[in-house]
């Protein structure tokens, strides 16, 4: 199985939105998190941070790569939500909704590497797809 550094980059920035809710749910005293709407609005940055590192493909039209599509809408439509209606479960629910995204987007790239050995690699991950 290869995957790209674009996967490597969105496990980072992944990983980054799993330590703000942490911190958010044990609650830590972080200036940034301090109310659930900056929480949320960091939780967004994080998702537009992971999208930024896709290599999502509009033209394709696999069942995962629906569901990334899905998901997308579905944590914009919590980000939103939660600038004007910031709350507890807005927050959880995007960070969940963002936790799915990067497990299917992940794994729609480690299934594609592993049924295209050939053709993905570290350099042209993007065109594999």
């Amino acid at each position: 199985m290869k995957l790209s550094w674009k996967d490597a980059m969105t496990t980072v920035i992944a990983l980054l939105g799993g330590a703000v809710v942490y911190a958010k749910f044990y609650d830590f005293s972080w200036a940034v998190i301090g109310s659930w709407r900056s929480s949320v609005a960091i939780m967004a940055l994080v998702g537009i941070g992971m999208f930024a590192f896709s290599t999502f493909d509009f033209a394709n039209r696999s069942v995962l790569n629906i569901g990334e599509m899905v998901l997308g809408l579905a944590a914009i439509a919590l980000a939103v939500t939660g600038v004007f209606m910031a709350s507890e479960f807005v927050f959880y629910s995007l960070a969940a909704v963002l936790g799915v995204l990067w497990l299917v987007d992940t794994a729609r790239h480690a299934r594609h590497s592993m049924r295209h050995e050939d053709t993905t690699s570290f350099h042209h991950h993007a065109a594999a797809h």
